[in-house]
């Protein structure tokens, strides 16, 4: 098996499509890369951590990089750890979403954004071709850096719009055991908010204790737990910290496309302009937007992807539609914190306001999202989709059609060897029909 690489980082199945020895290439060739110099890693909750974050800093080392350790820490945080001054990069180690046999390495530059464009295929010439490695005099030195998450959780409460104090709130935290458990807690009593932890610890065996993605399928804990505690919120996380989905004071499953839309709603309040966010994020972000008369625009899926049209638009707030908040004032990348942040704040800015009554303002739209595993490349499968659904409206990203009331994209996964079907229709019918014929084309695919 090989390990999946994509603007997201490299991921695999450990011992097996990411071994330790791929690990400490992998490093090294990011550590040429770089250059030399401080390269800030933290890493997440799963139980191979410790050992690719030994390949890491062995890998770093041999490139002459300085390894320092900020422990076990969400990956916004070693993105805001990345851009201090003097540090060359940074590595998180972690499989996001996937599953506890997973894990990965995610290869941020010293602007805190994941790697571009070109510094990925220079990436990729290093890890081919040949690299020196630094003798005794010139290999670096392993460090530690202390207090990232406190310095995360500081910067978050200097923002404009973030309300530390005022309307009293209860919420309910499921961390699914990976780093939130650390720190969520820490921004909630920044912010004067009462919490209770739930799905706290990873289970003995290395495995998440719910579904790692925090879906609406995974979050019927959360539900009942808000309405147990009577907590006026849930917050669920994934592994990593990047990404947030909510639970209503009625336990009703808001879900992790409304997030965006939120974070977005509620800055354009105070900073109106473009916002950005990826093809598969719901139409909820652009009635947001349009709640304040500004534009939204999309972008390929993937955080950089997102944080490059964002500037090209010149946006500082957008996302996307899997839970993951951007703002660009603060950093360039998915931040369940800000996000966090400001869902407390809007709540906080009457004594009737609740996330339920604010997502009963938007429209009803239906979403599915699906996908498959399929016997040949995505090139036959595209012709085949062509053929029975007509040109499509973007080819940036697979194929995106508009339609009237929703949007329909199919597109390669570049986090797992799958084919997403995400379709959003404020007709339910439409998205079924749709799905039909997705299928049709993938069973001609796998029966050739």
């Amino acid at each position: 098996m090989k390990p999946i690489i994509s603007g997201s980082g490299i991921r695999g199945v450990f011992g097996r499509s990411l071994t330790v020895s791929s690990a400490l290439d992998f490093a090294s060739a990011f550590g040429a890369l770089c250059g030399g110099g401080p390269v800030v890693v933290g890493r997440d909750t799963r139980i191979t951590g410790p050992a690719v974050q030994s390949a890491v800093f062995a890998g770093l080392m041999s490139a002459g990089c300085d390894p320092l350790d900020l422990g076990v820490v969400p990956t916004p945080t070693v993105q805001l750890e990345a851009m201090a001054d003097g540090v060359s990069g940074g590595i998180a180690i972690t499989s996001s979403h996937n599953p506890g046999e997973w894990n990965a390495l995610k290869l941020i530059g010293p602007d805190g954004v994941f790697l571009r464009a070109s510094a990925r295929a220079r990436f990729m010439d290093l890890l081919k071709g040949h690299r020196d490695h630094r003798d005794y005099r010139g290999a670096g030195r392993p460090g530690a850096v202390s207090g990232a998450m406190e310095r995360h959780v500081d910067r978050i409460l200097s923002l404009p719009g973030v309300a530390v104090r005022g309307r009293q709130l209860r919420v309910v935290l499921d961390v699914t055991g990976g780093t939130a458990a650390f720190f969520a807690p820490m921004l909630m009593e920044a912010m004067n908010v009462e919490y209770t932890v739930i799905n706290a610890s990873m289970g003995p065996d290395g495995d998440f204790p719910r579904q790692a993605e925090p879906t609406v399928e995974s979050l019927q804990d959360l539900s009942s737990a808000v309405v147990d505690s009577g907590a006026d919120l849930g917050f669920a996380f994934d592994p990593d910290g990047d990404r947030l989905a909510m639970v209503d004071g009625r336990g009703r499953i808001i879900g992790e496309d409304y997030t965006v839309a939120l974070a977005i709603d509620h800055v354009l309040a105070f900073r109106p302009g473009p916002a950005v966010v990826n093809l598969s994020t719901s139409m909820l972000a652009e009635d947001a937007a349009a709640r304040h008369g500004c534009s939204l625009y999309r972008s390929p899926v993937g955080e950089v992807n997102v944080v490059e049209e964002m500037e090209l638009r010149g946006s500082t707030i957008g996302g996307e539609g899997n839970g993951g908040v951007i703002d660009r004032n603060f950093h360039p990348g998915r931040d369940s914190g800000i996000a966090m942040a400001y869902a407390v704040s809007m709540l906080r800015s009457g004594a009737s306001v609740s996330i339920g009554s604010w997502a009963d303002g938007f429209p009803d739209y239906s979403m599915m999202k699906r996908k498959v595993s399929i016997g040949g490349d995505f090139r036959r499968l595209g012709e085949g989709l062509v053929s029975r659904l007509g040109e499509p409206d973007d080819t940036r990203d697979g194929l995106w059609y508009r339609r009237s009331g929703g949007w329909t994209h199919i597109r390669p996964s570049g986090t797992e060897p799958v084919v997403r079907f995400i379709a959003e229709d404020l007709v339910g019918e439409r998205i079924e029909s749709e799905y039909g014929v997705f299928m049709e084309a993938v069973n001609d695919i796998c029966v050739e």
